[in-house]
């Protein structure tokens, strides 16, 4: 997951970036290849929303779907700093160094593992001092709204920040701060949450 989480959007960004290259020379459009580069830095972060139900119905191993959907809950750090590196480069106004990449990295990718890991924690308090599911469900929905609200203003990634709170919520948040009742409320809200939102996302990809 993390070698495909880097040096997957970092290569994946440069073929993106290539074919876009030849597609364009092709129909007759010239375009510098730093700026196709900057379109393949925006497509190469992978969401496997659509490949999932592929997947499943394909019937492929258990440990190739995580592997799938690990690489797609971590690899926004990776693709933002590769982003903002060639933006950089495109703009001349900004000192793109390997302590400037590195820098934006440790800011992105690490602070938003950090900042997950901080919101979790505190969440996971709140979660163990009291015994009420309907707050308890409560609690993990304003863990996830204002979490990723103040993960954006902070300028962490979001997405990572979510991924960590989640795990470390869903493993030992599950074994000792949840009842039975309140787990099975959780599952079933969160599912629910996730078919809801997958709808959407793809109502307004049609829409657009």
């Amino acid at each position: 997951i993390s070698i495909l989480a880097t040096f997957g959007v970092v290569i994946s960004t440069f073929i993106v970036g290539g074919s876009a290259l030849i597609v364009f020379s092709f129909i007759g459009i010239k375009l510098p290849f730093i700026y196709c580069l900057l379109f393949g830095s925006l497509i190469a972060p992978t969401d496997p929303i659509a490949v999932i139900g592929i997947l499943k119905k394909a019937g492929v191993p258990k440990s190739l779907e995580t592997k799938i959907t690990g690489e797609s809950l971590f690899n926004d750090g990776v693709a933002v700093v590769v982003f903002l590196v060639i933006m950089g480069i495109i703009a001349g106004g900004h000192d793109v160094t390997a302590g400037h990449i590195m820098l934006l990295f440790i800011e992105e990718a690490i602070g938003g593992i950090f900042f997950g890991f901080a919101i979790g924690w505190v969440a996971y308090l709140m979660l163990k001092s009291v015994d009420n599911y309907q707050v308890e469900v409560l609690l993990t929905l304003a863990l996830v709204m204002g979490g990723y609200s103040l993960a954006h203003a902070i300028h962490v990634s979001g997405p990572i920040a979510m991924v960590v709170a989640g795990i470390f919520i869903g493993n030992r948040g599950r074994l000792f701060a949840m009842s039975e009742k309140t787990r099975e409320h959780l599952d079933s809200f969160w599912e629910l949450m996730d078919e809801i939102l997958n709808a959407v996302l793809f109502l307004l990809i049609g829409l657009e």
